[in-house]
């Protein structure tokens, strides 16, 4: 591994060069960064305790659905809370390189655990009802197994990142901090654009080749969770995708500064900081997912709509008994 010196790295912003392109760039950031927190952050946050309060509610009948999509709430319900260490933009928080290393590492654990869930999900759902000979690879545990796997490849990979951050001597120093910190060597980006999408994604590719072939055949799943899980993993996959492509090509994007030795320019931090929020909105998107397509929890939703509908007949029908 190659060591590289970071100090000569800055964000543009601080740099005060280009300061029409630099107070336009925080306009603009500024506006999506209210309305993230505006919208997604509550829409967020309210669909994931929901589906979590619903799912621990039936933890004596957890499906082997149920227990994977428990794990993707709590992962989606942490991304969000991470989120909020980007309130402060167009600023940076100020933190010492330990704590942001800290910072970093506990959300790559939610980033590469809501990935390989993803393809564990893909896996359950789609491999073992497909390919009759994938169906005698099982880990020891069942659902339980392949969870403490993923949480165990997550950590894996967040350690392997942490240790790219290149801070190890100058814990104590203090500088702008973001969940992916400027300072860490290029190398880090491209070990998680490898880790956290590329591998991620060829493996997805190939699901979803099955997934066609199977659709073309006209052959149902055969699993008791197969029917509600295709539409729910299927969207699920397809958001994720959506939110993680734009922000790996710009990690990609930021390597090759890096390896140009090149601080980008205002609109670079611009798109970064765009894709950042891309990224949390994932959060967001998957628990909307579980919500509306996971049959507990709209049916959960569906009775608390009429209950709350019922109180308010009784509240307006009480005033009018009494005017009587």
């Amino acid at each position: 591994m190659v060591l590289h010196n970071m100090t000569w790295i800055k964000y543009p912003s601080q740099e005060l060069l280009e300061i029409e392109d630099i107070i336009w760039s925080q306009n603009v950031i500024s506006r999506f960064m209210h309305v993230y927190f505006a919208l997604f952050v509550p829409t967020s946050l309210l669909a994931g305790t929901f589906n979590l309060a619903t799912l621990v509610r039936r933890r004596g009948v957890l499906t082997t659905l149920d227990l994977y999509l428990l794990d993707s709430v709590v992962t989606s319900l942490g991304v969000t809370l991470f989120s909020f260490t980007a309130i402060t933009r167009p600023d940076y928080m100020v933190s010492s390189h330990l704590s942001c290393g800290v910072l970093s590492f506990f959300f790559n654990v939610c980033y590469f655990n809501a990935q390989y869930l993803q393809i564990a999900m893909l896996f359950a759902f789609l491999f073992q009802d497909y390919l009759p000979c994938v169906r005698r690879l099982k880990l020891p545990g069942g659902a339980r197994g392949c969870l403490s796997l993923v949480l165990a490849c997550a950590l894996g990979a967040s350690a392997g990142g942490a240790m790219l951050l290149g801070t190890a001597g100058s814990l104590l120093e203090s500088a702008p901090c973001q969940v992916d910190p400027l300072s860490a060597w290029p190398e880090y980006e491209i070990v998680k654009f490898s880790l956290g999408f590329g591998a991620a994604l060829a493996i997805e590719a190939a699901c979803f080749l099955l997934l066609v072939g199977k659709l073309a055949r006209g052959n149902g799943p055969a699993q008791k969770d197969g029917l509600s899980a295709y539409p729910l993993v299927l969207a699920s996959t397809l958001s994720m995708f959506a939110c993680r492509l734009f922000y790996n090509i710009m990690l990609l994007n930021r390597a090759r500064l890096k390896l140009q030795r090149d601080n980008g320019s205002p609109r670079d931090e611009l798109v970064m900081n765009i894709a950042e929020l891309v990224l949390f909105a994932e959060s967001c998107a998957g628990n909307l997912a579980v919500l509306f397509l996971h049959q507990p929890c709209k049916e959960a939703l569906a009775q608390g709509l009429r209950n709350l509908s019922r109180r308010c007949r009784r509240e307006e029908e009480a005033p009018s008994s009494m005017a009587l």
